[in-house]
């Protein structure tokens, strides 16, 4: 078969093919494309029901990646753990305040607890955090690392007096040396939990 005759069959191909699908082609052009259905909107996040057990003023919960849970009284906590003084100014809602708290370092009662540190992990510490809980339901964080004497060496407490005054009724407080605001004195603490970021 020679070349040009090749060419001329190759050429009817293609047009029959081009007459087949114009039709289609022109029905597709016609017809207005298809406007995406808007995007649902996000469902309103839920509340979690709030895991904690409810506890008599004065008692705090260890919980968390810890080696077992651990109840603790305000009694406890001035009697089991060395005590420290500090005298911290903030300001608050109400104003710039100064106290004088005395009571345990968060992190020795957290050491006592055991906290599941993975040996496998370089400085896995660095991975914790303790949330910690009040009666009226308000939490803050305070980072492994901050409370580590080994880094930033924040000597938070678990304040079981203020201004010598007992905090037996109302539960221990939180303290946060060095932060200007005071939203993580945390008031009527009565619950902490050692959560671990990452895998």
């Amino acid at each position: 078969m020679s070349r040009p005759r090749v060419v001329a069959i190759v050429l009817a191909l293609a047009a029959i093919l081009v007459v087949s699908l114009l039709p289609t082609w022109r029905a597709e052009a016609a017809t207005p494309a298809a406007t995406p259905a808007p995007a649902a909107a996000a469902a309103p996040a839920k509340a979690v029901p709030h895991p904690l057990p409810t506890l008599p003023p004065g008692r705090v919960v260890l919980l968390g990646r810890i080696a077992h849970p651990v109840l603790l009284t305000v009694a406890d906590l001035a009697a089991k753990y060395p005590q420290h003084t500090q005298t911290v100014s903030f300001q608050s809602g109400a104003g710039p305040q100064t106290h004088t708290y005395t009571g345990p370092l968060l992190y020795d009662v957290l050491q006592a607890a055991k906290p599941a540190l993975r040996s496998d992990v370089k400085n896995d510490a660095l991975r914790y955090a303790a949330v910690v809980h009040a009666s009226d339901g308000y939490e803050s964080v305070v980072s492994w690392g901050e409370i580590d004497p080994g880094f930033a060496n924040t000597e938070a407490l678990l304040a079981v007096t203020q201004d010598g005054v007992s905090l037996a009724k109302e539960g221990p407080r939180l303290t946060a040396p060095g932060d200007t605001k005071g939203g993580r004195y945390v008031s009527g603490v009565t619950a902490v939990t050692l959560v671990r970021a990452g895998l």
